[in-house]
């Protein structure tokens, strides 16, 4: 009989009669559609379980080997993989020397005790097998090795240092350690051992404020595929390996392969990042440095040049830079991001590439670095020296620091102070196009009068401004000076992902004050007066205290900044936690500047604990020990919530997390719950409610969001309420008085692009249904409605200024030197070839044609504001891979698997690719194979079987399962093995998944040509 629980099994026939029962007994059974990802591994063990009972029942062998081999012959397996010898394992394959010796000397190979088979468990103390003992096994019959642990100890060491030896001697083996100096425990002696090992590896992770790593694992690889791992507690320690409590998990590649596919594919991740660095770069000296530091010992100040490698975000906004400069033509860029995300690093690096184009075109390379304070300036100086491998390189002029010579002024680094005392005597004397590069380090001070004399004068060819808090109390807005916007901003959730923020603990704590009333709101936001009258009562005052006391580790001695609606309402808030007996104080912008200071101070210092603010705190004002955020009040403005939450989320020493606690009311049905939650997630196009629902599964690592139970009701009532589904868009759309376009929508309504595009809809019939436009239905109607989605995922500037200049009236569509961009775009309109449509007579030019009638306006109207917005939000330039290898298909371009075969000639408009294409195609014409890569093959959010199949290890590497047909001795796998000496070409196209957050098809990205470099395994071979 079923018993009430959770399941996930097989139905199998007792099973369905089982059921039955239940329900017959007033159970309710809940059936779910099997994965089809994850399906073969699913019935493989179902059918692995149901074989082992029958030959559990089976005595004799010959008739258990009779068995197997009837099931794979009935169900047409191949021969290869009948049983022959019923009777012997194949236990070892080895040279005639090594079984001579064997034989002669009556030895035999070390192996495992636990074999290689059976998984199992060891937990330290008295336990039936030595962990060590195992180790040391295992690693004389491995061929590589991999460990990563926290830390590493001489008495660890030196009982498996023989082992090591004995196996680094052998031809052919490799052993990487992975390691690091965090918490300073690592001994120096113990690394420099293992570093004079033969065909020994080693990285080390120095940069412990992002990569805090506590992992402990030992991964023994065989060229047999017996691969072994151990994961679990014990790091490289005597006690850790022998009587320690330690417990450890052993997997084998037979009994757990995604395991151990996971665990080599995290290990070459971690290998491949530039978080780790080679322990012979710096050798034993920097890792004895670095060890001091983390030890919490004062390290002597020295002008060592920290190297610098650009991490995934920075290399994200230099791709926005080029963006701007090259599609927009603004050469005033603004960049916002948060504090110790390394702005500084991104201006340098562009720079260097400024510098380069600069030598190239033999023009000059002069720059003026401004910030308002010495210690900013130096650092930066060090930074951009760095960056360009020059010692020498830059000037300061501040504080007792000045040029030395003519040249010295060339590439200066000045504090504002200093550049206005010597403006008329020096600066004003210079021509204005003196400097090509300028940066304006912390550029809210841009607005200040101190700096109005060097944006007036100065006109270089960039100008770089870096902020992390755009906005400014006191209102001006910065982006004026820098062509009217932000060129780019780092996000908060891929800065915390990065390890350069302080992960966050978000707690949402139920608040019983109803703010849904329609008299508290206007326009866009609450009424500032009145949501302080509801806010400032004494009894939620003492609510929020509760929350206090129930959530925060110590709420007495917390460095919490409080925010709140308007001054009487932080007033008020100051007050009530004074009367509750904790130290606080309120801030806001009627403090007087000293003050402000004196209370930044306090808090920094634990003089006060909650300091009670309204909107961004005082710009300028940077408190990286802030531990604890309450949200007092409801943000409307997104913008502002997110810097406000990034005010306590630098890294500060001894600080581990950030708590905050939200404390959420019934809210009027326009507030936006929605996008706070999804600002935070690292994949915000996912269905938000299903976010909630699943526990947010997609937060940035280490970060977490607890909601309370009626704070999850408030929520989700409020975000089930402004779902943008059709007849929201349309009563979205009715509240215009004049129609808008299509990028000032999304823009007020603060929405994807792809949410107009869902279920066949379109912004033209969008507004017909709101009785805003009419045009007649018809069948070409109906295919456009359909068409203008698929022109949504366009990155590639080339095509979409093609499809501009076609909407302008150009002929250029005419042209056969553009026949793959107009059948591409005929196709994305109209999705069949010509003879399935109503154009089968007047052909495909005609189709497109049409567009310029004025029966069709509103589709043209729609296609030209599309590739605006489009154009407008570019985030990368793409570039053409180039006729000799796949003509119109661009590096980093978006593309469907039609519309490559569109590109390449093989999809014209009389004949369509239809039906499955497998992952791979080959183009003989062009000696080229296509891989088509889909990251996560599951319909949902996490494949444990298929999870590493494919995956990225770094910038350069790509790791790529084959087809279950590929072998390293037949010709599917020659393909990719040969590559190096027949020049075939391969390109990469990866997508992320089948269908995105709002149920469309996903388009691929081109990754390039990609090179062989190593493979192992057959059917399938894993290639990287």
């Amino acid at each position: 009989m079923l018993k009430k629980g959770i399941y996930e099994n097989i139905i199998n026939q007792r099973m369905e009669r089982e059921i039955r029962t239940a329900e017959t007994e007033n159970l309710v059974c809940v059936r779910e559609e099997i994965d089809n990802t994850e399906a073969p591994q699913m019935l493989a063990d179902y059918l692995a379980k149901a074989i082992r009972q029958k030959l559990q029942e089976t005595e004799d062998l010959q008739d258990r080997m009779a068995i197997i081999n009837r099931i794979l012959t009935e169900y047409g397996l191949i021969e290869d993989v009948q049983i022959t010898d019923t009777s012997n394992l194949l236990m070892e394959v080895m040279t005639q020397e090594k079984n001579l010796l064997q034989q002669n000397s009556r030895s035999e190979t070390i192996r495992p005790q636990s074999g290689f088979r059976v998984s199992n468990l060891f937990t330290g103390g008295n336990s039936a097998l030595s962990l060590g003992e195992e180790i040391r096994r295992e690693i004389a019959s491995a061929d590589e090795i991999y460990f990563i642990v926290s830390f590493l100890k001489v008495s660890g060491l030196r009982l498996l240092l023989e082992d090591l030896k004995k196996f680094c001697e052998r031809e052919g083996t490799r052993l990487r350690i992975i390691t690091t100096t965090y918490c300073g425990a690592t001994q120096g002696k113990a690394i420099e051992q293992l570093s004079q090992l033969p065909h020994t590896e080693i990285r080390i992770s120095y940069q412990t404020e992002i990569e805090r790593l506590h992992a402990k694992a030992y991964i023994f690889v065989r060229n047999s595929g017996m691969h072994t791992a151990y994961i679990g507690s014990s790091n490289l320690s005597k006690s850790a390996q022998t009587d320690g409590l330690e417990w450890n998990m052993r997997v084998t590649s037979v009994e757990n392969p995604h395991i151990i596919k996971t665990a080599l594919a995290t290990f070459d991740m971690y290998w491949n990042s530039p978080n780790f660095e080679d322990f012979r770069i710096g050798g034993i000296r920097k890792f004895n440095e670095e060890l001091q530091r983390n030890s919490f010992r004062e390290k002597a100040d020295s002008l060592v040049y920290q190297r610098f490698s650009l991490l995934p975000h920075q290399k994200k906004i230099l791709d926005r830079l080029k963006v701007e400069r090259e599609e927009r033509q603004n050469f005033r860029n603004l960049i916002v991001a948060a504090t110790g995300t390394g702005k500084t690093v991104i201006s340098a690096f562009d720079y260097l590439t400024f510098r380069r184009q600069a030598v190239q075109e033999n023009r000059k390379s002069r720059i003026l670095f401004t910030a308002h304070r010495e210690e900013i300036l130096r650092q930066s100086l060090k930074t951009y020296r760095s960056v360009l491998q020059d010692t020498n390189f830059g000037s300061l002029w501040v504080g007792n620091y000045q040029p030395q010579s003519a040249e010295d002024y060339g590439h200066l680094f000045v504090s504002i102070s200093m550049f206005n005392s010597r403006f008329e005597q020096l600066f004003a004397q210079l021509p204005p196009d003196y400097y090509d590069y300028i940066v304006i380090d912390e550029a809210h001070h841009s607005q200040a009068d101190s700096y109005r004399k060097l944006l007036s004068h100065f006109h270089p060819r960039l100008l770089i401004g870096l902020t992390a808090t755009p906005e400014r109390m006191d209102g001006k807005d910065l982006r004026p000076d820098f062509g009217g916007r932000i060129s780019a901003e780092i996000r908060l959730p891929q800065a915390l992902q990065a390890g350069l923020l302080t992960p966050f603990q978000y707690l949402c704590i139920a608040d019983d004050t109803d703010l849904s009333d329609e008299s508290l709101w206007s326009g866009q936001r609450y009424i500032t007066e009145r949501l302080a009258d509801k806010l400032c009562l004494p009894e939620r005052a003492g609510h929020i205290v509760e929350a206090l006391h129930r959530y925060l580790a110590d709420e007495y001695t917390c460095r919490a900044l409080c925010f709140c609606v308007n001054k009487r309402h932080a007033d008020f808030m100051a007050e009530q936690f004074q009367r509750y007996g904790f130290n606080a104080r309120s801030l806001t912008s009627d403090t007087p500047q000293p003050q402000r200071k004196q209370l930044a101070e306090d808090l920094r210092n634990s003089r006060i604990h909650y300091l009670c603010v309204v909107d961004i705190f005082n710009e300028g004002v940077d408190i990286p020990e802030v531990d604890t955020v309450l949200f007092l009040r409801p943000t409307e403005s997104l913008t502002i919530f997110l810097q406000q939450l990034g005010r306590g989320l630098r890294l500060s020493p001894g600080k581990t997390e950030l708590t905050v606690l939200d404390f959420v009311a019934q809210a009027n049905q326009q507030y936006d719950f929605a996008g706070k939650f999804r600002a935070l997630s690292l994949r915000p196009e996912k269905n938000i409610i299903q976010q909630i629902t699943d526990g947010f599964t997609f937060l940035p690592a280490g970060c977490s969001i607890i909601m309370e139970k009626v704070a999850r009701e408030h929520i989700l009532n409020n975000i089930q309420q402004a779902i943008y589904n059709k007849s929201r868009l349309i009563k979205e759309i009715n509240t215009y008085h004049q129609l808008p376009t299509l990028t000032q929508f999304l823009e007020n309504n603060g929405q994807d692009i792809r949410i107009l595009y869902t279920q066949n809809k379109c912004w033209t019939s969008l507004k017909r249904a709101a009785g805003r436009i009419s045009y007649q239905d018809t069948p070409t109607t109906r295919r456009l409605e359909k068409g203008m989605g698929n022109l949504v995922h366009h990155n590639t500037s080339s095509f979409l200024h093609f499809v501009k200049d076609f909407t302008q009236g150009s002929k250029e569509y005419l042209n056969k030197k553009n026949l793959s961009y107009t059948t591409m775009f005929y196709y994305d309109l109209y999705q069949e070839r010509i003879d399935k449509t109503e154009f089968k007579d007047a052909g495909m030019y005609k189709a497109l044609d049409i567009l310029h009638e004025e029966e069709y306006r509103y589709f043209k109207q729609e296609i030209e504001e599309i590739v605006s917005y489009r154009l407008e939000n570019l985030e990368i330039t793409t570039s053409p891979l180039g006729d000799t290898v796949l003509p119109g298909i661009e590096l980093y371009g978006c593309y469907t698997r039609e519309e490559i075969f569109t590109l390449t000639g093989r999809q014209t408009e009389n004949r369509r690719m239809q039906g499955s294409v497998s992952g791979v195609f080959t183009l003989p014409e062009y000696n080229t194979t296509l891989l088509f890569v889909t990251l996560n093959k599951s319909d949902k959010d996490f494949s444990p079987s298929t999870q590493y199949d494919d995956y990225i290890i770094n910038k350069d590497y790509f790791h790529w399962q084959s087809k279950n047909t590929d072998a390293h001795n037949n010709a599917g796998g020659q393909i990719y093995t040969r590559q190096p000496e027949k020049h075939n070409k391969i390109v990469l196209f990866v997508r992320e998944e089948k269908k995105d957050g709002f149920g469309n098809t996903t388009p691929f990205h081109c990754f390039g040509l990609v090179d062989y470099v190593s493979s192992h395994g057959n059917f399938p071979m894993n290639i990287t």
